[in-house]
Order: structure tokens, then sequence, then C-alpha cells
């Protein structure tokens, strides 16, 4: 076994951390209180306005405040380019699921508490927090911040460790697999009985593979075409075979979009993770759902009660000053004690069964936690695998027998904050690896896509996947003016639209405070053009506008004229798709300079998130200088659709 692989990662590991707490170090001591709260990763003047208790137990405090702003602070935060406009949420950056710091009112002696937002609205915020709240809820206002967290790198460490000296038959198996040092293997899988009649030929070859690999097999899914569905059937099939399956992928949203495709199936699923972390209609299949509907859960309820009870108990004695010998503390500790490892005992019993019998386990990687580690898995199932770092990828890994990988390596890569540990290969996945060791008959590519015109799709299938991708049949031709109540119109008709700014003046711009591009002038040019799709007859929630610079994510924010139009940037948006989407390029300058637009691996995601019409807004005088935008203006060209921004001018 090649031990210095793991040694290197495990210094890896640490780059990164140490990478990761300094550049959130370096935000905090950058922005000033005011700049932070502009940005949304703080929020100030929070009054606690209601305590809840919510999915299993979890105490909830909801604070509240007015977005309104001081003309002095208004026109302050503005000249930084990086304030709330009025009326924009003061949670604007903030999501369900962030890790959170909440600081109580000065002088109200209170320690603050971490915790993780359950719930955000425009002038609302409801935080779960960890461990217990102040007895009495203070008054005055409050303060939240954003806070990351080194849970992750630990789990990771931990898994490394195991991996690199494990002697178990399974997991040393896998382990010399993916390093080289051991063939997989795999026999050709009986005829199946799908569960999803409507896979397509490729998609069945897929899980063919799949369901024969006794070690590993990777799904290679271009944009659209289904490698969760075919994920959810490879799990369905082992279920049938009466396997246990552990279904895992880096982020959140990835692994409730495998929950939801799921809970049709009418399985014994559990949604491991903090509840603040899942989306709200699939809380019911959570571990604390599940926990607090259980039987036991009555006794465990009686005697957090009692333990209650007793310490409540024993402070009033105390604070009245009416005394207490020692002797008769020691034993009201002692039964407050027995209660609490009881209680705990109880909880651990009823959250292993609720674990042991469900069929499907669905968690991230990073919130793989302890609770599974003495649980074993038939198969382990990894959707967005070319999006985890290896170290990230052994923590789900190390709990299976077999591994199916389903990604893209196309698109984006994991997010790495040390340089230097991105050089020295953590940023080479698992996946990637695989993709050039593995055999063909345990590797499967999706071709057919049903999201996009085939003219959105041609020039990605082109650059990207050798041209083999396939429109289906259902939106090969299908164009915005199709949709219900939208005008015909020349924009509307067409499914590619590269609007070019050449000889606008609209030159980027630095932002200092964000570290990133913007263009004012193209921002603008962008919102005109969604107030005209509005105009035709688009509905907000079928158009975004999206953009690979943060800078110019903040700017059309703050440039937006109404709520609900939805803005982001390309990696925010990676695995989403909306019927017309804007994209953004932002270059434009006399050198020619495209930045890191030279990561077309974004480009693809960019360009590929549209359904029926994408609009590229960009100076083809700056980005023809690369090659892959010099073949983008060329296919632009020939679908007729390369187009000046002059015919946009405001009047």
């Amino acid at each position: 076994m090649d031990d210095q692989h793991f040694e290197t990662l495990l210094e890896l590991i640490e780059l990164e951390r140490k990478a990761e707490k300094e550049e959130n170090k370096r935000e905090l001591e950058r922005y000033p209180l005011q700049v932070r709260e502009a940005l949304g990763k703080t929020v100030t003047r929070l009054e606690i306005v209601d305590e809840d208790v919510g999915v299993g137990g979890i105490p909830l405090l909801r604070l509240e405040r007015s977005v309104q702003m001081s003309a002095a602070k208004r026109v302050a935060a503005m000249i930084t380019g990086a304030a709330p406009v009025a009326g924009l949420s003061p949670f604007h950056a903030m999501n369900q699921g962030d890790n959170v710091l909440l600081t109580y009112p000065a002088g109200s002696d209170l320690t603050p508490n971490e915790g993780t937002l359950y719930d955000v609205g425009d002038n609302h915020v409801t935080v779960a927090i960890d461990g217990r709240p102040p007895d009495q809820l203070p008054q005055g206002h409050c303060q939240l911040s954003l806070l990351g967290s080194d849970a992750t790198y630990k789990r990771m460490r931990q898994a490394i460790g195991v991996v690199r000296r494990t002697e178990k038959p399974d997991l040393s198996r896998l382990r010399n697999i993916f390093l080289g040092e051991r063939e997989p293997s795999w026999s050709q899988a009986a005829a199946l009985e799908l569960y999803n009649p409507r896979l397509n030929e490729f998609q069945v070859q897929a899980v063919e593979r799949c369901v024969g690999a006794e070690d590993v097999a990777l799904v290679h899914g271009p944009p659209g075409t289904g490698k969760t569905t075919v994920l959810v059937e490879v799990i369905l099939q082992a279920v049938k075979c009466g396997q246990r399956v552990l279904a895992s992928a880096p982020s959140n949203i990835a692994v409730d979009n495998m929950v939801e495709k799921l809970l049709p199936f009418d399985l014994r699923i559990v949604r491991m993770g903090h509840p603040a972390r899942i989306l709200e209609p699939l809380r019911h299949v959570t571990l604390s759902a599940q926990e607090e509907a259980h039987s036991g859960r009555e006794e465990v309820a009686r005697m957090n009660e009692e333990r209650h009870r007793l310490l409540t108990q024993l402070r009033r004695r105390q604070d009245r000053g009416g005394g207490i010998g020692s002797a008769e503390r020691r034993e009201a500790m002692a039964l407050i004690d027995e209660l609490t490892r009881k209680t705990r005992d109880n909880e651990f019993g009823i959250r292993r069964e609720i674990i042991q019998n469900a069929q499907v386990v669905l968690s991230t990687h990073g919130g793989t936690s302890s609770m599974l580690a003495r649980h074993k898995f038939d198969l382990v199932v990894m959707d967005e695998a070319s999006q985890a770092t290896e170290p990230l990828s052994w923590i789900p890994i190390m709990l299976g027998k077999k591994v199916v990988f389903a990604g893209d390596s196309c698109q984006l890569p994991p997010t790495i904050y040390s340089k230097d540990a991105a050089e020295r290969g953590l940023k080479v996945t698992l996946f990637d690896r695989m993709k050039t060791s593995l055999p063909s008959d345990l590797q499967s590519l999706l071709r057919i896509q049903y999201r996009m015109h085939e003219d959105i799709m041609r020039f990605s299938s082109d650059k990207f996947y050798d041209g083999k991708l396939i429109a289906d049949e259902s939106v090969r031709r299908h164009t915005a003016h199709e949709l219900p109540n939208v005008h015909a119109t020349e924009l509307t008709q067409a499914p590619v639209a590269f609007i070019d700014t050449a000889g606008t003046g609209y030159a980027e711009t630095w932002n200092e405070l964000l570290e990133s591009r913007e263009n004012e002038g193209e921002a603008g040019l962008a919102l005109r053009l969604y107030a005209k799709l509005r105009e035709w007859g688009l509905a907000p929630q079928e158009i975004a506008i999206i953009t690979p610079y943060v800078a110019q994510v903040k700017k059309l924010r703050i440039l937006a004229p109404e709520k609900g139009v939805e803005i982001g940037s390309v990696d925010s948006f990676q695995g989403r798709e909306k019927e017309v989407v804007i994209l953004s390029l932002v270059r434009s300058n006399d050198e020619g300079e495209v930045g890191f637009l030279s990561d077309t691996r974004r480009m693809n995601v960019g360009m590929t998130r549209a359904r029926r019409l994408l609009i590229v807004i960009g100076d083809s005088a700056t980005i023809v200088r690369h090659p892959f935008y010099k073949d983008f203006l060329s296919y632009v060209e020939a679908l007729g659709a390369h187009k000046s921004a002059w015919e946009w001018m405001p009047e």
C-alpha cells in the first residue's frame, strides 16, 4: 500500500484548513462591521421575538429587524459598492443551514451561542441553537454572524487514518483498487426489471454496469442527462436485493434531490443532518423527525422534564439564599447526572434502531457523522462525485463494500482555498483518478439530455463531450415563445443570443472590497433584457441572471428594480436550470484578459443552465483572444445569433 499517498493527503487537509480559516479571518479583519453587514456576513440590531422547539427538540430562537436604513448609513454603504439598498433583506447573503454565531445584547453577560439557520425570511430569521439557550431571553439588540467550521476537516483526518491502517477486507480491497494496486471485478448483470420504464438506452446501460460491478463503477453525467435518476434506479435495484445503501453527496441540495426522487417508492429512508439544512418538505424523513415520532421518545421526554425540574428546584433554592447542604447537593446532582446518562443512552438507542432499520441512509459527505460509524452498507452511492476532494470522499466510502460514483469532471471542480494544496494534488478527485484507470466496462456516459434546445446544447457537447450529446425530442426544438402567455419576438423565438458590448464603453472595474470584477454597464443591460422578457410574458420564476463574478452579483442585486429577480453566481447555479438564463461575462478590457473565465468548466456550467433561451452578454473584442471564446463567437455567428448591445440601449 502506498502509505505516502495518505500522508500527503493529511498534509493537504491541514493546508486547506488553515487557508480557509485565514480567508474567513481576513474577511472579518478586512471588512468593518458596517461593510460586513452590507455584505450580509453580519446582521446587527436584531431582537429576539419568540422561542420555540424544532424537529427533534432543537431549541429555536426567532429574531427580527426592520430593513429600514438611515440615510447616512445608506450613503456610506453605497460608496463601498456593497450595501443593500432600501427594501433588500438584511439576511440576503444568509441561507438556511448556514452556521452562525449569535451574540447577545451588550451588558447581558450571556455567552454567545453557535447555531444553524433554521429559516430565513425577508425581515426575520430563526436560529436552531447548539446547546442550551438562555433561561431568560434578553432584551436589546443581538448580532448574528456567519461562521466556518472545523468539523469536516476533523472527519476527513479521521477517515484517512482509518483507511490507511485498515485490515478490514472490504475497505482494504476498495483502498487498493483506488490506489491502482488491485484490479476491480465485475460480471454481466442479469436482466433487470426496471422501476423506471422511461430510462433511455444509455441510462439502462449505466444501471446494468453499476449493478454488475463488484467493487466500483462510474457514471458520467453531462448537464441534463439525468445522472441522479440513474442513481435512484441503482439504489432501488440494490434494495430489491436486500442490500443497505448509503447515498451521499458534497452538498445538501444534491442529497435532498436524491431524497425527493426516492420518496415515491415507499422505502425506509433516513436523512442524516441538521433539519435546518434540509428542505422543509423533506424534514419528515430526517433522523431528528423520526426520533421525535418514536414510541420511546415519551420516556426520554419524561426524564428530560424530571431533570429540568430538579435543576430548576436546585437553582431556585440557591438563588433564594436558603442554603443547601453539600450532602444534599451531591445527592441531587447524582440523580440529575443519572437522568442525563439514561436520557443520552435512550436517545442513542432510538437513533441506532432507526438507522439500523433503514433501507437507505442519505447524508452529505461531511455530515456522515460518528453515528454511522458502527453501521455497514452494501452499497455507497456518491452523487456530484467530481465536486468532492479525495479526503472528503473517503468519509462515506469507508462505510461501504461497493461504491458507485456519478459526476461530471467537465463541470465545476471542488472549491479549494489553498493554491499550494491544489497544486500538490488536492484538486485531483477520486472520480478523476477512476476515470483514467477503470476499464470501460465499469464506466458509462449518459448521452441523451432532457433540458436544453439542441442549439444551446451543441457548443457544450462539441467542446466537452466529443459531440456525443443528443437532445431528447421533447426538448430538441423548444423555445421560450412556446410557454403560456409569452409573445413571439425575435429573441423569444431563438434559443441562443450573444449580445455584444464591444464599442459601448461598458468597461469592467475592480471592486477592492470584494476583490472581484464588476461591469455596471453590462449589469444595466442584463436588467433591461430581463425587463423586456417580463414585458413579453415570461414569469420571474422562469428567468435567472447569472455571472461568474461575485462583485457583479452584488451589482446586479443593487440595481435590480424589483424584488423577485433571481440573481446568482454560476457556481451557485450548478445543478439548477431555468427556462431563460442571462449570463453576464463581465470582462471588458483593452488587454484581452479574461481572468478566471479561462476555466472553461465554469462556462460549461453557465452555458447549460437554460432550457429554452440562453442570452450571453460580453465584449467580443476582449474574449475573442481566448480560443474557447473565439470558437463560441464563431458558433453564434453560424447560428445568426450575434447581436449588438446597441439594440438594447435605454431610450
